[in-house]
């Protein structure tokens, strides 16, 4: 019995007393998922798309945030340079189907960094979540610090981000900007696929209203009609006042990517078109108009797509309603064009 003590003792201590992976050094290119000038996924365009990109002096810089690709149930955080299937999803999923949207306009900037597993958004009340999240945004941090101090020379930028990115860009948007000189530079900020509080707005940053506004906050979580948040909505932390805390008792933001208005309607001709995904490799699939309007109902954002243009726009998740991971794709062209949009209303707006 004693020996069986012994063991299970250790093996609690090896899960729990493990050192975290050394940090990144972001000063090193292996630091960063995207860089600008180095040619990677974050390049691709969607075929038949023709645009003419922003000349290099009306671009400004994206700070894109990658939401979690790490899946292990043991390890609470994931080393920076985590390879195999943690690494392919960033590199052939998430540069090429979210962060390509912003290569017509901006300079992206991609950190990698030790990101939370999955399995901290599965006991949001237990503090190792809050722990790993934690070690996940202090990476962040310090790539935004460095970005700042070496890279960013006065620029505009816009900070983007999707689910654990959006956790981190929160908590990010309220430490270095939210009343700060930074926050004068800052075009606007997608915080997708997380829950975004109206109360930010007592911090300085308003929700986004319109589609030209800078210096706004977007965010959506998008579902099929019908579904709700769930256990989504109920259990997540949140960033707010210096700590984390739950969404009970917040209200969540709802911005509408198809007319860019909070808590709003728009029908599917308004969608621009929607990028499907088809894989890892090759080029990027053609853009498909139309796909779905949506409507904003408290935090979730609701569409309806017909079951004949579902190919490309389906997984495991939205059996059960959830389009979390389609939240830049369903509405790809709308997000390309309009932070174009915000981005020459910036410039018009601080034109010398």
């Amino acid at each position: 019995m004693a020996r069986h003590v012994a063991i299970a003792l250790l093996l609690a201590c090896a899960a729990a007393c493990a050192q975290p992976p050394p940090a990144p050094d972001y000063s090193l290119p292996k630091a960063w998922a995207a860089w600008p000038g180095r040619a990677g996924p974050a390049d691709a365009v969607p075929q038949g798309l023709s645009e003419e990109p922003l000349p290099d002096g009306q671009r400004v810089d994206v700070f894109f945030i990658h939401p979690t690709t790490f899946f292990s149930l043991t390890t609470p955080n994931a080393r920076f340079d985590e390879p195999g299937v943690t690494a392919a999803q960033i590199d052939r999923g998430v540069l090429r189907y979210q962060a390509s949207v912003f290569n017509a306009c901006c300079r992206i900037y991609a950190p990698h960094y030790r990101q939370a597993a999955l399995s901290a958004f599965t006991r949001a009340s237990d503090a190792k979540a809050e722990s790993a999240f934690a070690l996940a945004y202090a990476d962040v941090l310090a790539a935004f610090d460095y970005y700042v101090a070496h890279e960013n020379h006065g620029r505009p930028f816009v900070i983007a981000a999707h689910s654990q990115g959006s956790l981190h860009a929160l908590r990010l948007l309220q430490e270095r900007i939210a009343g700060k000189p930074l926050q004068q530079q800052l075009v606007a900020a997608y915080v997708v696929g997380y829950y975004v509080p109206r109360d930010i707005e007592r911090l300085g940053i308003a929700v986004c209203a319109a589609p030209q506004q800078t210096g706004c906050v977007a965010s959506w979580n998008t579902v099929s009609a019908g579904a709700g948040g769930g256990a989504r909505e109920k259990n997540h932390l949140i960033w707010l006042e210096g700590r984390y805390q739950h969404t009970p008792g917040h209200t969540i933001a709802c911005v509408n990517p198809l007319n860019w208005r909070e808590g709003a309607e728009a029908p599917p001709d308004l969608n621009l078109g929607a990028l499907p995904a088809s894989g890892g490799v090759g080029p990027l699939p053609a853009l498909v108009p139309q796909l779905t309007g949506a409507r904003c109902d408290g935090a979730a954002l609701h569409i309806d797509i017909p079951a004949g243009n579902r190919s490309g726009f389906k997984d495991l998740l939205t059996f059960f309603g959830s389009y979390h991971i389609y939240d830049y794709n369903i509405f790809y062209a709308n997000i390309r064009a309009n932070v174009r949009q915000r981005v020459l209303a910036y410039r018009a707006a601080h034109a010398d």
